[in-house]
C-alpha cells in the first residue's frame, strides 16, 4: 500500500503546482464574462433546482403527475432535451408531465417505447418525438399558481420543479411518493432521487483578453455547496481539448484551481502531462492513483483564489467559474492548433444558425421530428417549431419530388415506404434520403439530408441447403435436416447476438418441442453452426415425425435471443409446414383393413340375397304350368309312342319276357 501511495506522489510531482514560482507583476484582474471567441463552455449537472417539493400524488393510485416549470433568459428559442427514464415503471400506471415555460420552448423528449402524456402551454412549449400524448392548453406562470391547477385538475401533485436555464434533463419516474399530502416548493431543493439536469454555465468570466494570450492559461472552480452532515460528497471532473481545424490539440500549459469544501472527493479524468491542478478536500486521478491523495486549503474568496493562480506563475484567468452544486463537471476548451482554416465556435447555449439547411439539421439532431419503422420512413415536422426559427417553408418533399409532404395545419406529414422514394438502404438498416424544402424568401431549393435507423428486430430464415444460399422456405421436411438462420437488424454490432431458446409449438401437443434451451441443443439431432457475423446465429435439426402425423402439419418456430453486455431479449416466430412424405405410401393400419373387410362382407351378403330374389321370381313358365287330366287322342297317341319308344330299360325288357 505505502509503495502505491509513493508511485502516485512520484507520478503527480509533474501535475501538481507547488508554492515558490514567482509572482507576475501585473495590475490586476478585472473578470468580465467569457466571449464567445475566447471558446470556453463549463457544463454541469446537479440535482439541486431553483425550487421543488414532493407530494402524495393524484386521487388516482395509478397516476403520476409531475410538474415541470423552465425558466430562460434568452430571448430566442430554447432547445431542451429532456429523457424519461421508465424502465421501473409499474405495468398500467399512467404518467403526466405539465410542462411550462416562460419563453418559447422546444421540448425534445426521450421515452423509449414507453407512451407518456404531456399537458403543455399552447403558447409556449413545443414538444418532439414518438410514443406522446400531448394536450395543448392555457397554464398560469407562477408557480403558486401552476400547482393550484394541477391540484385541481388531477387531485393531487407528485413532484415540482422549478429549473433555469437547463440544457438536458433526465427524469426516474415510479419513484415512492411522499408521507406529506401538500407539495409546498422549497428554494435551492435537493431533487436527486427522480432529477438530474445538465446546465452549461452562463457564470463563467474571465480577466484577459485572448489577444494576448500568454501561452499559460489558468481556469478556476469554485464549488460551493454545502458540506453533507456526515460522510462525504464527490464529484467528477473532465476538460475535453479540442483544435478548431480538427488538427491535435496544441500543448499548452493549464492550471486547474478546484476549490471546494473540505470534505469533497474529486475524481478527476485522466489528463495530459500540460495540464496542472490545485485541489482543496481529495481527489484521485483515475488511471494513475489508487488512493485518494490529500489536496491543499486554498482561499474563501475569488480574489484569493485569482491571486493565487498568479502567483504560481498563471496570469491569464482564461476562465473563472462558481458553481452551485454539481455531480459532475465538464470543461471543454477549443483551441487554435497549426495553420488551417478556423472554425468558430460559440458557447452560448441557444445560440441562433443563419443558414436555413443548418437550422433543419439541428432541429432534425435535437428534435427527431422522423424516424424509420419496420418498413417506411415516417416525418412530422411541427409548423410551430419552423416558424419559431424563421423558416417560411412553403413545400416539403423527399430526394424524389413525387413524395410530398402534407400540411395538417400544425405539422408537415409525411409517410414513404423503404424502398419508394429515393431512399438508400445501407446495410439493410441505414435508410438515407434528404429533405427538399421550398422557402417563400429563397429562390433555390434547401437540400437537407439525413439519416435513421431501421428499429432492433430478430427475423427467423429457413433454408434446405447448409450453404444458406437457396431461398428460404417455410418448409420442415420430416427426417431430413433444416437449417436456421436467426438474423437480427441493428445498427450497433458491438454486442454480439446470442441464442438462447428455439423450439417448435405442434398443435394438439401440450409441450413445445424444445430444440434449444439457454444456447445448448437439446437433441441430438440439433447442431449449433458458425455464424458469418456478431448479428447472426445458425443452426440446423431434424424433425422427427410422430407415426400417425398427417402428411402435412402446420406449426410455429419461436426463437429467443439476447444480446452480450445488455440487458433485455429479443423474440421472433414464423409458421412452418411440417411435411411428411412418408405418410402417403405408408401401409394400412389395422383399422382400415377391418373396416374395409366388413364393408366387402356387407356387400357381398346383399349382393347374394339380391341375386336370389331376383331368380326366384324369374323362373321359367312351363315348370310352373298343371298337367292335363284327359289329355286328347293325337296327344295320347304320340304320348304312348314316345313312351314306348323310350322304355328301353332293363325293367321294361323283363317285363314283356
Amino acid at each position: 500500500m505505502e509503495t502505491g501511495r509513493c508511485l502516485a506522489v512520484l507520478l503527480l510531482t509533474w501535475s501538481v503546482v507547488t508554492a515558490g514560482a514567482s509572482p507576475v507583476d501585473d495590475p490586476g484582474c478585472t473578470l468580465q464574462p467569457v466571449r464567445n471567441d475566447q471558446r470556453v463552455k463549463m457544463l454541469y449537472t446537479t440535482s439541486r433546482v431553483t425550487s421543488g417539493c414532493v407530494g402524495r400524488g393524484p386521487r388516482d393510485t395509478n397516476m403520476e403527475v409531475h410538474i415541470l416549470n423552465l425558466k430562460y433568459s434568452i430571448s430566442e428559442m430554447s432547445l431542451t432535451q429532456f429523457s424519461v427514464n421508465v424502465s421501473a415503471a409499474k405495468g398500467g400506471r399512467k404518467v403526466v408531465f405539465v410542462v411550462n415555460s416562460n419563453k418559447h420552448t422546444v421540448l425534445n423528449v426521450n421515452t423509449g417505447d414507453h407512451r407518456l402524456a404531456f399537458v403543455t402551454d399552447v403558447n409556449k412549449v413545443t414538444v418532439m418525438g414518438f410514443n406522446k400524448e400531448i394536450n395543448k392548453t392555457y397554464l398560469p406562470s407562477s408557480n403558486a399558481e401552476i400547482l393550484n391547477w394541477t391540484t385541481t385538475s388531477y387531485g393531487g401533485i407528485s413532484t415540482f420543479v422549478e429549473l433555469e436555464e437547463p440544457q438536458k434533463i433526465n427524469f426516474q419516474v415510479n419513484r415512492e411518493p411522499s408521507s406529506s399530502k401538500e407539495c409546498v416548493p422549497v428554494s435551492y431543493f435537493d431533487a436527486e432521487p427522480y432529477l438530474e439536469a445538465e446546465f452549461n454555465s452562463d457564470n463563467t468570466k474571465s480577466c484577459l483578453d485572448s489577444t494576448v494570450h500568454p501561452g499559460r492559461e489558468a481556469h478556476i472552480m469554485w464549488l460551493q455547496q454545502s458540506p453533507p452532515d456526515s460522510g462525504t460528497q464527490a464529484v467528477d471532473l473532465n476538460i475535453k481539448v479540442t483544435c478548431s481545424n480538427e488538427k491535435p490539440a496544441k500543448e499548452l500549459t493549464t492550471l486547474l484551481v478546484l476549490k471546494s469544501h473540505e470534505r469533497m472527493f474529486w475524481n478527476i479524468e485522466q489528463m495530459p502531462e500540460y495540464v496542472k491542478f490545485m485541489v482543496s478536500g481529495k481527489y484521485s486521478i483515475k488511471k494513475i492513483t489508487k488512493e485518494p491523495i490529500n489536496g491543499t486549503v486554498l482561499p474563501d474568496s475569488k480574489e484569493g483564489l485569482i491571486k493565487e493562480a498568479r502567483d504560481k506563475d498563471f496570469a491569464f484567468i482564461a476562465s473563472y467559474t462558481e458553481i452551485p452544486a454539481a455531480k459532475s463537471i465538464t470543461l471543454e476548451l477549443v483551441r487554435d492548433c497549426g495553420e488551417g482554416k478556423k472554425t468558430e465556435v460559440t458557447t452560448a447555449p441557444h445560440s441562433k444558425i443563419s443558414e436555413p439547411s443548418e437550422v433543419v439539421q439541428g432541429l432534425i439532431q435535437l428534435c427527431r421530428p422522423l424516424k424509420c419503422t419496420e418498413n417506411a420512413i415516417e416525418v412530422a415536422f411541427p409548423k410551430s417549431l419552423l416558424e419559431m426559427s424563421k423558416l417560411d417553408i412553403t413545400e416539403m418533399t423527399l430526394e424524389d419530388p413525387a413524395c410530398r409532404a402534407t400540411d395538417n395545419m400544425t405539422h408537415f406529414v409525411l409517410k414513404s415506404i423503404i424502398e419508394d422514394c429515393s431512399t438508400n438502404l445501407e446495410g439493410g438498416i441505414h435508410a438515407k434520403n434528404q429533405l427538399v424544402l421550398t422557402l417563400a424568401s429563397h429562390p433555390d431549393k434547401i437540400m437537407v439530408p439525413f439519416q435513421c435507423d431501421l428499429p432492433e428486430k430478430l427475423f427467423l430464415h429457413l433454408y434446405q441447403t447448409p450453404d444458406f444460399s437457396s431461398p428460404s422456405t417455410t418448409v420442415v421436411e420430416v427426417n431430413k435436416v433444416t437449417y436456421v438462420q436467426v438474423l437480427f437488424q441493428t445498427a450497433d454490432g458491438n454486442s454480439p447476438l446470442r441464442l438462447q431458446d428455439c423450439y417448435l409449438q405442434i398443435p394438439d401437443q401440450a409441450a413445445p418441442q424444445m430444440l434449444i434451451r439457454s444456447g445448448m441443443p437439446k437433441s441430438y439431432s440439433v447442431e449449433i453452426l458458425n455464424s458469418p457475423n456478431t448479428k447472426t446465429n445458425r443452426f440446423s435439426f431434424i424433425y422427427k415425425a410422430e407415426e400417425q402425423q398427417r402428411s402435412t402439419l402446420s406449426a410455429t418456430l419461436f426463437c429467443q435471443a439476447d444480446r452480450e453486455n445488455q440487458h433485455g431479449s429479443y423474440n421472433a416466430s414464423m409458421k412452418v409446414m411440417l411435411k411428411n412424405p412418408a405418410s402417403l405410401s405408408r401401409g394400412l393400419g389395422i383399422g382400415t383393413v377391418l373396416g374395409i373387410t366388413f364393408g366387402a362382407f356387407l356387400i357381398g351378403v346383399m349382393l347374394t340375397a339380391t341375386l336370389w330374389y331376383i331368380y326366384s321370381h324369374t323362373r321359367p313358365m312351363a315348370k310352373m304350368q298343371p298337367v292335363s287330366a284327359n289329355p286328347t287322342a293325337s296327344e295320347s297317341s304320340s304320348t304312348n309312342h314316345s313312351i314306348g319308344s323310350t322304355q328301353s330299360t332293363p325293367c321294361s325288357t323283363s317285363s314283356m319276357a
